[in-house]
């Protein structure tokens, strides 16, 4: 009987640590926030790639866009503290004092090299609020950014289309 009980409970285990780690819609847009954001986007029609990254100051806001071709892909953003560690275990330094994860899933390592390149045009020196902007890591079909920020700041998330862009603003 224990035997036939230990991988039924191993199986039920499986699949509740699976479905905790789905992701559902959370956070409103354009409303600003320091709880977890995310949204499934589960209905791509065209596969996403990351283009670009860019950050800017603005009137009041410090802005990190991403864009993507194709459509915007699953994601999660929320704040997180230091260490910061991929999947080796190794510790990854990013500037700043409060650290904020963007988490893109189901991107994958296309064809065609072009596509895999992402330029990142970002202007930290004006900047009221960002660090840094750092890739933690690629790994199978997720990207995995950290911006770094010079003091804990509300953030708001929109989705923009022509060309397809996550946004991210930070308040200053």
């Amino acid at each position: 009987m224990k035997k036939q009980l230990l991988p039924l409970i191993g199986l039920i285990v499986i699949f509740a640590v699976n479905i905790c780690a789905q992701w559902n819609d959370a956070g409103k847009f354009n409303a600003w926030t320091s709880a977890t954001f995310s949204r499934k986007n589960n209905a791509s029609k065209k596969t996403p790639y990351l283009r670009e990254i860019r950050s800017a100051r603005n009137q009041g806001f410090d802005r990190v866009v991403f864009e993507f071709t194709g459509d915007i892909p699953r994601y999660q953003i929320e704040y997180i503290t230091a260490p910061i560690t991929g999947t080796s275990d190794e510790e990854v330094k990013v500037k700043g004092k409060y650290f904020v994860s963007i988490n893109l899933q189901n991107l994958p390592y296309p064809d065609d090299e072009k596509l895999g390149e992402v330029k990142m045009l970002t202007d930290y020196k004006n900047a009221y609020s960002l660090a840094e902007i750092t890739q933690i890591e690629w790994f199978e079909g997720t990207r995995w950014y950290v911006v770094g920020l010079k003091a804990k700041k509300l953030y708001r998330v929109q989705q923009l289309k022509n060309p397809t862009r996550l946004v991210i603003d930070f308040k200053q």
